[in-house]
């Protein structure tokens, strides 16, 4: 079954997932918005606006969750996720459009129905928890209205697709004779021509090369490029002062401050609301201190029935059971140990008490016996304190317009410099996006001044560019040394090809053993064998070898040449499909199929809705 599996792998290359199509992203929950065109609006769809700040947002959020999803910074092509997203918002603003148009509307029933079973506002018994919710809404800055909009807006857009997507219509005949093809297999043999061996056989004259350049000019112009110096801080080269004893002794503290090993605390509550639940609390808190039972005051005076049923016992503490509180009951059992009650605690359940029940984990290590991780730690804040100092310091001597040379002697680095640093197919060891796009910034060209930090894989980099030569169209002479590799490899490659044809013809009319090359084995292969490119891939099922017989098969690549000789196919039954799978496949191609349908859709929409973009505002918050 690898086969299917390896099948249906290669299908996200078609399927329409890019972040400006794909349903996930377009239907993705974001941030509220609302607001009509105005000047400062980044673009106008239909009767649909973008603002700035919705713009600035999503680009924000983009970026931070590539860098959750651990993208290096200083790899992010900025210009390139920008235009990804503002086409993102224009799409979902198509769909917000056309559902408005269509009338699709979403009841406050439904909504209910589905914050009543979201995950994040149930509570330790599976129950719907206003406080989480009143919390959850908090930390966002919305209010419900808003919130029930923003799950109307997005539902409907759900329906939409799905209304656009579920049309698509997939037979089961053709998906059946597609995954037959995937399902055939044949032995299959290589051997591979590289034009770089025919290359000392061909010549290129001075006429060839004219009528090349002359045929395809406007094809040949210079790399835009700067000289490039730059400076580099490299973290490990940073000096830092020997560790003391107060230092030592400093982490410590804080380690101390911050150690749960393997601690467990269980807990009673008693839980106290209304009116008087401050006095009601304060009065158990007196009876406790007298000596009573904190269970028969649980069960007597605690609003939780079903802890109060169980003398108060909520088991092992979980801060996350307590949503937003979760901090202030932490703080208020630290240090408790067992049969302690904790003084009383307003949480947003109302006043509660707690008295551990039981501990277990490990005790606070001694200084002695983590010395050396103490160590370790206060000479990384030392130097983390140090970079963060410097990079300041070099930032504002940057923004104030000392030269990079000035920046280094004062901060005792080394200027190093990259000769004709290229804005494009940039291979130097500063190839890095973020880079680039500080190099060719329009400003820095115009004063050649020094970049603000840009963090790089081993450290933190300021550069200055100098000598800026802009893309030109070269001339014969400058592009002759290109047009004759060119040439050479096109010859090559023609004669790699016309050698692997004679090599197939022979193999073809004696058989194998009869030519002197060493073929190398594939094996029993499918369609989508990793070892075959995608030219060798057309046409290694391109044809059957009769009565059984190995053939042998051509191909151009663009590596040069390719002889394929091929056994028998041998193909697939759809009886050793297991159901199961059979099912996901069939499902995941008409997926696949209603993902294209949905691409046509918002094309369609696109040509039939006028859509006013602000270049300036565009250029100014993005620079798209």
């Amino acid at each position: 079954m690898d086969s299917i599996r390896n099948f249906l792998q290669s299908w996200p290359g078609r399927i329409f997932l890019m972040l400006c199509l794909s349903p996930l992203v377009i239907l993705g929950l974001e941030s509220y918005f609302t607001g009509s065109a105005n000047a400062n609006d980044v673009a106008k769809v239909g009767d649909q606006t973008i603002s700035r700040a919705e713009y600035q947002d999503a680009i924000n959020n983009r970026r931070n969750e590539l860098i959750k999803n651990r993208v290096d910074a200083s790899a992010i092509n900025s210009q390139a996720l920008n235009r990804e997203v503002l086409k993102s918002l224009i799409n979902r603003a198509l769909l917000r459009n056309q559902s408005d148009q269509l009338g699709m509307h979403v009841s406050d029933k439904v909504i209910n129905d589905l914050l009543l079973q979201d995950a994040q506002f149930l509570d330790s018994n599976g129950k719907f928890s206003n406080e989480r919710f009143a919390s959850s809404l908090q930390q966002q800055g919305m209010t419900k209205d808003q919130l029930f909009d923003q799950y109307r807006q997005q539902l409907n857009l759900m329906q939409l697709y799905a209304s656009v997507a579920q049309t698509a219509l997939y037979p089961e005949a053709e998906i059946n004779d597609l995954l037959a093809l995937q399902l055939e297999t044949r032995d299959v043999w290589v051997y591979r021509l590289p034009w770089e061996q025919f290359k000392d056989k061909v010549s290129v004259s001075d006429k060839e090369v004219a009528d090349y350049y002359n045929e395809h000019k406007n094809a040949f112009n210079s790399k835009a490029m700067v000289d490039l110096s730059y400076i580099q801080l490299d973290p490990a080269k940073v000096a830092v002062d020997k560790v003391t004893e107060e230092d030592i002794q400093t982490q410590y503290n804080a380690f101390k401050a911050k150690f749960v090993g393997n601690t467990n605390q269980k807990l009673s509550q008693i839980l106290v609301t209304g009116d008087n639940a401050q006095q009601t609390i304060q009065q158990i808190e007196k009876r406790l201190k007298q000596g009573e039972s904190f269970a028969a005051l649980a069960k007597e005076f605690s609003k939780d029935p079903i802890s109060a049923a169980k003398g108060g016992d909520i088991g092992t503490f979980n801060a996350d059971a307590f949503g937003a509180d979760g901090a202030k009951v932490a703080k208020a059992i630290e240090g408790l140990s067992k049969g302690q009650i904790s003084a009383p605690v307003k949480t947003s359940f109302g006043y509660q008490l707690f008295k551990v029940t039981e501990t277990s984990g490990d005790s606070v290590p001694s200084l002695d016996s983590i010395r050396q991780q103490l160590v370790a730690q206060a000479t990384r804040q030392k130097r983390e304190q140090l970079i963060a100092d410097k990079i300041t310091r070099i930032n504002e001597m940057a923004i104030d317009g000392v030269s990079i040379e000035d920046i280094a002697q004062q901060e005792q680095l080394t200027v190093q410099k990259i000769k004709d640093y290229t804005k494009k197919d940039n291979t130097s060891i500063l190839s890095q996006p973020a880079v680039i796009e500080a190099a060719f910034d329009n400003f820095a060209l115009q004063d050649e001044s020094v970049s603000p930090s840009i963090k790089v894989n081993n450290g933190t980099v300021w550069v200055q560019s100098s000598n800026y030569r802009p893309i030109k169209p070269l001339t014969l002479q400058q592009a002759t040394a290109i047009i004759k590799d060119l040439i050479v490899k096109q010859k090559a490659s023609e004669q790699a090809l016309a050698a692997a044809k004679n090599i197939g013809k022979t193999v073809n009319e004696k058989g194998m053993q009869s030519v002197q090359v060493n073929f190398q084995s594939l094996g029993n292969i499918n369609r989508r064998n990793p070892y075959l490119s995608t030219d060798e891939q057309a046409i290694a099922f391109s044809k059957d070898s009769p009565n059984g017989t190995r053939i042998a098969l051509t191909a151009k690549t663009k590596e040069g040449a390719t002889v394929l000789v091929v056994g028998p196919i041998t193909k697939g039954s759809m009886k050793d499909i297991p159901a199961a799978e059979l099912s996901q496949a069939m499902f995941d191609m008409k997926s696949v199929r209603g993902q294209e349908y949905f691409r046509d859709y918002l094309e369609y929409l696109k040509a039939a809705t006028k859509i006013e973009e602000n270049d300036a505002i565009i250029k100014e918050v993005g620079g798209v």
